[in-house]
């Protein structure tokens, strides 16, 4: 692991934590009230000095194998991820805003716990109506960690661009969820004014990580690192027990093809409205690609769509409601359809310019081997609709690459997901349903409940069913021609910086 100017050892690393720096939380209605943890504060230094070192690409020792707390973290100690010593400022960092503690009231079952969630995860556990991150208190600890990150040139701590690139990202989305809920004038003025200091020095830091437009394009294509790491299947043979990634899915553009909304050729500047929920939901932080695949390559998915354009929409309804929607007899796509949503990453060069890069944050792949719901075939989801998901993973990215940076999300998991619906600003603290398995979440989102969207219906990137709020053409999806490759990541980078999170970075740089 790339570890340049990093400091080693065990011991005090000089961070300035207040005497205060654990007190007890207080629950009230499922809601911490009060919060005053330093997360970056190890626990039992200790453990980590003389052989006891974690590996990069091991981090089991730092979580609950079994019982009721299995799959959390046993504390707030910081992870391993950015340098091997987990005192390390950058990974002390990281775990102030990736860790973060949940209070469950005890039951009949078992007594009242805290769940330490998080860890080497892609997104920022901030729900909609979250007051967490809002605390006085931990605004405080996290400020002190961002002061010590402006002085002395820790910046420089790391100087590899593709972590600096990561940690930029990493700060980014505590700075869009608290600039956001001042821009929505929530909380009272003394909070609003907490969060804007916090938000200046969030900003700082990013600007003081940022790296040159040609660093950034020499940055890993880390989609191909996968494919070609050895790790991930060529073919899925319709079994989701496959550890299965298209190997052809960036070069093949006749059995892949890449889709985009489709929009009119107006003399309006409309493209902002063309930003799909997934790219909105992480306020331009990441952009993404959708591609399909079928049975008898892209002259069938180009004919489909033609066809679903003809014959398959209600554009009565669609004219009067602002909205594309299919008819109950719209043309069905054909068995074995494969879906797959790419997510790749945004950086700020140090021009200060939102640019769309190669590395990848998550992976979702959907394979139809039914278009009715029902269970035969045998799916991993039940319902005629394998799923699999993988998800960027830092201890394996700055790690030599392994795997691309890629690791499968496991499906009997229960996990937290914030993106769509839980970033809403009615969402609780913890997200709608807490934690679910992944192809239940899956399912929910794409097939409905009670299956009230199967096959064609279940695909909303087809025609883009969000409504104009997310950006809605009147039509179907288009098929992208290979010198139209890249268009919706330079769209997001846009509409990235025509934000009004991004506008307020800018003045807090004096930009």
């Amino acid at each position: 692991m790339p570890r340049a100017g990093a400091r080693r050892g065990c011991g005090n690393s000089g961070v300035k934590a207040p005497a205060d720096a654990r007190v007890p939380l207080n629950l009230k209605d499922g809601i911490v009230n009060q919060f005053c943890t330093a997360s970056f504060v190890v626990v039992a230094i200790s453990l980590f000095c003389g052989e006891l070192v974690a590996e990069s690409n091991d981090l089991s020792q730092y979580f609950h194998q079994d019982g009721p707390l299995a799959g959390t973290l046993k504390s707030d100690t910081p992870l391993p991820l950015y340098d091997a010593d987990p005192d390390h400022l950058w990974n002390r960092m990281f775990a102030a805003f990736y860790i973060r503690p949940r209070f469950l009231p005890a039951t009949e079952d078992l007594p009242e716990m805290v769940r330490y969630e998080g860890g080497d995860v892609i997104e920022f556990l901030a729900w909609g109506k979250t007051e967490y991150w809002s605390s006085e208190a931990v605004l405080r600890n996290v400020g002190l960690l961002l002061d010590e990150f402006l002085e002395d040139d820790h910046a420089q701590l790391i100087v590899e661009p593709l972590q600096r690139v990561v940690m930029q990202h990493d700060l980014w989305a505590p700075y869009d969820h608290l600039i956001d809920l001042n821009n929505r004038r929530i909380g009272d003025l003394p909070t609003r004014a907490r969060r804007s200091t916090l938000c200046a020095k969030l900003a700082k830091c990013m600007q003081l990580l940022a790296v040159s437009r040609d660093e950034i394009n020499q940055l890993p294509d880390t989609y191909t690192v996968a494919v070609k790491s050895g790790v991930f299947v060529p073919q899925h043979h319709s079994d989701a027990a496959r550890n299965y990634l298209p190997h052809g899915l960036l070069s093949d553009t006749h059995e892949w093809t890449e889709i985009d909304f489709y929009y009119p050729n107006m003399h309006e500047d409309i493209m902002d409205r063309f930003i799909s929920l997934h790219a909105r939901s992480f306020h331009g932080r990441s952009h993404y690609r959708i591609f399909y695949r079928f049975p008898q390559g892209r002259e069938q998915v180009v004919a489909y769509l033609a066809e679903l354009q003809e014959q398959g929409i209600d554009w009565k309804y669609s004219a009067q409601f602002g909205f594309t929607r299919l008819l109950p007899d719209a043309p069905q796509i054909p068995l074995g359809t494969e879906v797959l949503l790419l997510q790749q990453m945004i950086a700020m060069d140090d021009q200060l310019r939102p640019v769309p890069t190669n590395i990848v944050e998550s992976v979702q792949f959907r394979a139809y081997l039914n278009v009715d719901g029902s269970r035969e075939p045998a799916t991993n989801t039940g319902v005629g609709m394998n799923v699999l998901d993988y998800r960027l993973r830092r201890r394996l990215l700055f790690d030599g690459l392994k795997a691309g940076g890629l690791a499968r999300e496991p499906e009997d998991e229960p996990q937290y997901r914030v993106a769509i619906g839980g970033s809403k600003p009615v969402a609780p603290d913890w997200g709608y349903e807490g934690k679910t398995v992944l192809f239940q979440q899956c399912a929910d989102c794409h097939l409905g409940r009670r299956l009230e969207r199967l096959g064609v219906a279940s695909i909303p990137s087809i025609i883009h069913s969000g409504g104009f709020d997310a950006g809605a053409q009147m039509g179907v999806a288009r098929a992208l021609n290979p010198d139209q490759i890249g268009a919706r990541g330079r769209r997001v980078a846009r509409y990235k910086s025509r934000h009004e999170s991004y506008r307020r970075l800018l003045d807090y740089l004096g930009k």
